[in-house]
Order: C-alpha cells, then structure tokens, then sequence
C-alpha cells in the first residue's frame, strides 16, 4: 500500500479527488484505486466485519451444540482472539472493538463477546529465574488491554500446552523421559525445562518451527473451549493463508489445507491415557483412547492483504503502531531465532520464514498472485464432512489433529525414497501424518 504526495487544490476543486467518495483527496492507492484515508478504512473494516457477520450466522446455525454447558441460544456469540501481538491480530482486535461500539452507539446490545488471548512463546522459552510476570509480552499487552478495556485479556504460557489432552504426547520424542522436576522448582520452570527438553531434541530449525506453531494452536483451542466460546479468531490476512498453503503443502501436510485454510470447524481430538487421568502420561506405551469434536476457526482478514493492514495500523487513531511489538508480524515463525532478519545460513531458515520473505516481494509487485493462492485453497473440498470418528475413516493425527492420508503419506515416503520401517522412526509414528513425523522424526 502507497501513500501517494496530497494534491494540490486548483480554484477551489480537488485535482485528484477520492474515486469512492469524490468529496475528499485521494492520499492512497488502493487496489488500483485512488482513495481518501476514511474510504481506505472503511473498506478494511467492511472485509472483516462480512466475515463476522457469516461466522455469526454459522455459530448460531441449527443443530450446532452451545460452546459449553452452560450456554443458551439466548446467550451472546462469545468468541475467543488469538493475539500474537503482531500487525494482522492488532488490526483485527481494533476493528471488532470499534463494531461493538459502533453497535451500542445505536442503543443495540454488544454483537459478540470477546476473549483475547496471547500465548506468551518468549517466557517459555527463557531461562527458568526469569519471571513470567517481567516478560516483554505480558508488558505490551497490558498496553492493549487499558487501550481496549472492554474486553478480556489473558496471557498464557506455552507450557500451558502439557495439560492438554489434544495431543498424543507418545508421539513427540523427549517428553515421555524428561528429567524429574525438582520439588523446588515452580510449575512454570517445569514447563519451561519440558519445552526445552523437547525443542532440543528436534533436529532443524525448520521443525521447531513447525511444532511450536502446533503447540501455540493447541493452546487457543484449549482456551476458546475452557471460555465456552463458540469460535476461535485468528489474524491471518491473504498473505499469511498464501504462506501457510505453500509451507504447509512443502511439509507434507496438503491434504489438511482444506482444515488449515479454510474458514468452518476444525477437528479437535482428546486422548484419554490407559491407567492415568491426566495428559501428563506421556511415557504411557500403550496407545490412548481418543473421542473428538469440533472448534470453528475464522480468519476474518482473510481479504485483506497484510501491506494493507500495515497501512490501515498508521491510520488509527492513536495509530496502532505505538502498540505493536518489534517482533515480526508472524512472531512465531522467528521466535525460536530471536527474530534476526539477517540471515547467516539458509539452514538457520525455517520453511516459514522462506514463505514470509518470498510473499513479501510478490504482494509488492503482483498481489493478485497472492489472492489466488488463497482463494483456489479456499476452493478444496473437506473429504471426511468434519467427521469426529475415531477409526479408520476418520482417523486424526496425534500433533497437528487433522485428518490423516494414509495413501498420500505412502507417496512422499516412496517419492523420497524412505523406508516405512526406518529404525529412525519410532514405533509410534503410524498415529501422526507425514509432515509431523518428519517435524519431530527428522
């Protein structure tokens, strides 16, 4: 997005007048269009709040189960924000903020109720005297909530993720035989020591990556079910669901795109470990019972590019740029190197990282090319119906949670030469999909 010089006024008329609203200068190049900064605002804000109105629609569609016991059909929409404190999520907070005071300015009831929360990666992942309660991200986002007080803010720990039940913990290697926690030692330096334990035993960067970004969504999910939401909201503009098409596709894991991309339910399986209650049976042998159900996941910018957003952040007021942090707008994907942009060795580059640095020269030159990628996955049919079986037809991974193609993983195994029964790979590898097994495998 271009900010063009103002124009100059000749006898009183604009001489380069906005192409939407013909009553004020065009100071924006939107989309091949001339545009003031309201009409620019505005067309963001329409992006997002059509898809909000569709995902009201599907939240409250017939035969879909209330979000928690608890709920009723009278109870308001309650939707759960995953922050990660970068320009896609900020941008996304701001404009459902400003739909549910737009909606009480008219004397009608909030629209939705929200939850936000950021899943702090960098206090998990820092040395065990550091205090949670001191980390950056737990600073800026009390920045966010005194800007947006009607809302709830949580920050939560990543290590938060090992008393979840949505993974098969037997298929990660190093979390079943963790070293015994002292007794002196706080839950979250426990956590903390576990993450380590387990990011250390992964062999590139471009796995960590791939299943610290797993981990982060298990942890949403998590908290949008335990907050008896009915929908999960992710930041992902058109740009980010171009780059997690084409990572996701090179890892291995195209058949889970339509889940992945795609706006609707996305499968969420609970494990149930034989002799124990608890996820933390991890070094369990035997193979856990599972049962499985459904969160919606929306991505309400999915039609707003990310240089968009960026150039929508400037526009606020105050701009949103005094609140955003200096990570990256995917923080994920660099968290693990500190967030360098140098790049010292190619090796050092996760598959994310390649996709961000590759998207951000064609959304400049060629945005349309971008839009593509996103609008042909969205076009991808999920072939099980957001089944929750179990068995054989509906059988789910044991990391990732989507559905598995037993054929297809047959194929990249034998198109890359690989033995099934590589002694590498651990006996357990059959419950996971080809992409997590060479995530956490190598």
């Amino acid at each position: 997005m271009d900010e063009v010089p103002k124009p100059a006024v000749a006898g009183g008329s604009l001489v380069r007048p906005c192409t939407k609203c013909r009553a004020q200068e065009a100071t924006l190049d939107s989309r091949s269009h001339a545009v003031c900064r309201d009409c620019f605002a505005k067309f963001i804000s329409t992006k997002c709040i059509k898809q909000i109105a569709i995902l009201g629609k599907e939240a409250r569609a017939p035969g879909r189960p209330p979000a928690a016991s608890n709920s009723t059909s009278a109870s308001p929409r309650r939707y759960l924000l995953g922050l990660s404190l970068g320009v896609s999520s900020s941008v996304l907070l701001h404009l459902l903020n400003e739909n549910v005071e737009f909606q009480l300015a008219k004397g009608r009831n909030a629209p939705f109720e929200l939850t936000v929360v950021h899943v702090d990666v960098s206090s998990s992942l820092v040395p065990t005297s550091t205090s949670i309660s001191t980390a950056p991200a737990a600073v800026t986002l009390e920045k966010y909530r005194q800007r947006y007080p009607r809302f709830g803010f949580q920050c939560v720990p990543l290590g938060a993720v090992f008393g979840l039940r949505t993974v098969d913990w037997s298929t990660l290697p190093g979390v079943q035989n963790t070293t015994p926690a002292s007794p002196l030692q706080d839950q979250h330096q426990q956590q903390g020591q576990k993450l380590r334990q387990l990011f250390d035993g992964l062999a590139s960067a471009a796995a960590r990556t791939d299943v610290l970004r797993l981990l982060v969504r298990h942890v949403l999910v998590a908290a949008a079910r335990d907050g008896g939401c009915q929908a999960l909201l992710l930041g992902h503009s058109t740009t980010a669901l171009a780059e997690l098409t084409l990572a996701e596709a090179a890892k291995g894991r195209g058949f889970a795109l339509p889940w992945l991309i795609n706006d609707g339910p996305l499968p969420v399986v609970e494990y149930e470990y034989h002799g124990s209650g608890t996820a933390a049976a991890a070094g369990n042998s035997d193979s856990p019972a599972a049962t499985a159900t459904s969160m919606l996941v929306y991505h309400p910018l999915r039609d707003a590019l990310r240089k968009e957003l960026v150039t929508y952040a400037t526009l606020t007021s105050p701009p949103l740029t005094a609140l955003i942090s200096d990570a990256p707008d995917a923080p994920v994907a660099t968290s693990l190197s500190g967030g360098n942009a140098a790049v010292v060795s190619h090796k050092d580059l996760s598959i994310e990282e390649v996709m961000v640095r590759y998207f951000a020269e064609v959304e400049a030159n060629y945005a349309s090319v971008v839009a593509n990628v996103a609008r042909t996955t969205g076009k991808l049919v999920r072939l099980d119906n957001d089944g929750a079986g179990t068995g054989e037809e509906g059988a789910r991974c044991g990391l990732c949670g989507m559905p598995l193609d037993e054929q297809g993983d047959e194929r990249w195994r034998g198109e890359l030469g690989e033995a099934k029964d590589d002694q590498s790979l651990s006996s357990s590898s059959g419950r996971i999909c080809y992409g997590c097994e060479r995530s956490t495998r190598g």
